[in-house]
């Protein structure tokens, strides 16, 4: 899971009362040794050099002090009675997510200083998530800690860039996005560039590079179904240079995810483009470890946001997008394309493990040709499925969990026997689903992140539906 930096700001009693400061000091350190050792394993604190502050002139040292370290979000701990006005006044000059968090113990007065500070909050429009209960314990302790990792999420998405590769696929209409708004609401800069660049460079690499990475991959498959037509070994030598290629353009145009369009020119016309979108994704390639870049199919922009977002709230994990190829209330089936992360296969970071579970074999359509990577995805895993779409102007982001489990693949429609499939036993009402999501592409991550997913929508002003319909004792 994702480990937020936050800075923790400690307010104690005013220098204006050095004698009930002297008398309290002792309570006052009890409990921000307790608060700071309780979520001290789940985030990094990055304390200011005062670890008190008993002034304004204390506060506004620490937030500059604070400012330029790197952080992800700021807690503001009251472990006693102190000035509000002072904690008001610092909460302003944050421009960072922000929480409000107190003890409960009966000898501090944390809960009567946390009413008056949040109500003087209140007051001057001041956001801060305020966190009722002891911070220190449950249930509060993990309400903060999803809090702060939903608020690294806002914060880290800021200033990154997502590149397009191609444009609107096939006349998806919900992949496409409006720069302007990204940039406005997530921080976010969307870079357009023409898949020819692709090929371009594809067609420019060292082929001892690119002998390298087929031959990591062959050796590494479970199998490799080449034939005499759409999937010889020269289309697989296309859809690795297709990924080497592609990540130097990522690396040169410094995004931080993708989407890659394909469909129909580069399936039509040089190669499908499945192989590279799934070592995108992977956390491994020939030259060994590394981040996942989220990449989407058909150049779903939204989608890669998804992707991107669950990928920072899993801690760096791989993430997939998938269609939605058949559902009931309480199943459905997924079928992507042809691609999906081979970390998949086994959920495991370790090539060897994971790749072993994946074919590659000639796919269902594409008249360049090229593989796409058959699997199923192993059941029992926990999963989280979101998306963010609009309606209108607005954005919305719906989120559901559901567990995987294993159909008879051949009894499966031929249009998606070639594919990675993810079955999933869920619990939502499908009317309802059907009538107001607002994709054909759902996006997925290990764990359980509805709860994170919940609190970005807040942070970020937007709608969000939990399409669960199962009890909480169900969950």
């Amino acid at each position: 899971m994702l480990r937020p930096r936050v800075g923790l700001l400690v307010f104690s009693e005013s220098l204006a009362r050095e004698d009930v400061y002297q008398k309290r000091k002792p309570i006052a350190d009890r409990e921000v040794e307790r608060f700071a050792r309780a979520i001290g394993e789940e985030v990094e604190i990055v304390w200011p050099a005062s670890r008190e502050l008993r002034g304004k002139r204390d506060a506004l040292r620490a937030v500059e002090e604070l400012q330029g370290r790197g952080l992800d979000a700021m807690v503001l701990y009251v472990p006693i009675f102190i000035a509000p006005a002072v904690v008001a006044h610092t909460a302003r000059l944050l421009n960072l997510p922000s929480a409000l968090a107190c003890n409960e113990a009966e000898d501090s007065l944390s809960q009567l200083a946390f009413l008056a500070v949040g109500g003087a909050m209140d007051q001057i429009g001041v956001k801060c998530a305020r966190m009722p209960g002891d911070a220190a314990r449950e249930p509060t302790r993990t309400h903060l800690v999803r809090f702060l990792r939903a608020a690294a999420v806002k914060t880290r998405l800021r200033g990154e860039t997502f590149g397009c590769l191609g444009g609107r696929a096939l006349g998806i209409s919900t992949g496409t996005a409006d720069p302007a708004l990204w940039e406005r609401l997530f921080g976010v800069d969307i870079d357009h560039v023409d898949q020819l660049e692709i090929v371009r460079r594809a067609e420019e690499l060292e082929p001892s590079l690119v002998e390298k990475h087929v031959a990591w991959l062959k050796e590494r498959a479970g199998n490799v179904e080449f034939n005499d037509t759409n999937f010889t070994p020269r289309h697989l030598d296309k859809q690795v240079r297709s990924y080497l290629a592609t990540r130097e353009i990522a690396r040169r145009n410094e995004w931080d995810f993708l989407g890659v369009k394909c469909q129909p020119e580069m399936s039509n016309g040089y190669c499908l483009q499945c192989i590279n979108v799934a070592l995108c994704n992977d956390p491994y390639d020939a030259d060994g470890p590394k981040p996942p870049l989220p990449c989407s199919c058909e150049a779903d922009a939204d989608g890669a946001l998804t992707m991107r977002i669950l990928n920072l709230l899993g801690g760096d994990k791989p993430t997939s997008l998938n269609d939605i190829a058949w559902m009931s209330d309480r199943e459905m089936t997924l079928a992507n394309c042809g691609s999906m992360a081979t970390y998949f296969a086994r959920f495991s970071d370790v090539p060897e493990t994971s790749l072993a579970g994946v074919d590659l074999v000639p796919h269902s359509f594409g008249e360049a040709g090229g593989a796409a990577t058959r699997f199923t995805v192993p059941e029992g895993a926990l999963m989280t499925f979101a998306r963010l779409f609009r309606k209108g102007a607005r954005y919305h982001l719906g989120v559901f969990t559901g567990t995987t489990t294993e159909k008879d693949r051949e009894r499966q429609s031929p249009t998606i026997r070639t594919r990675p499939l993810v079955f999933v036993q869920m619990h939502l009402d499908k009317t309802h689903f059907l009538e107001t999501f607002g994709s054909n592409h759902v996006l997925a991550v290990e764990g359980d992140l509805k709860p994170e997913l919940e609190m970005l929508a807040s942070l970020l002003g937007i709608g969000h539906t939990d399409y669960d319909v199962c009890s909480q004792e169900e969950r």
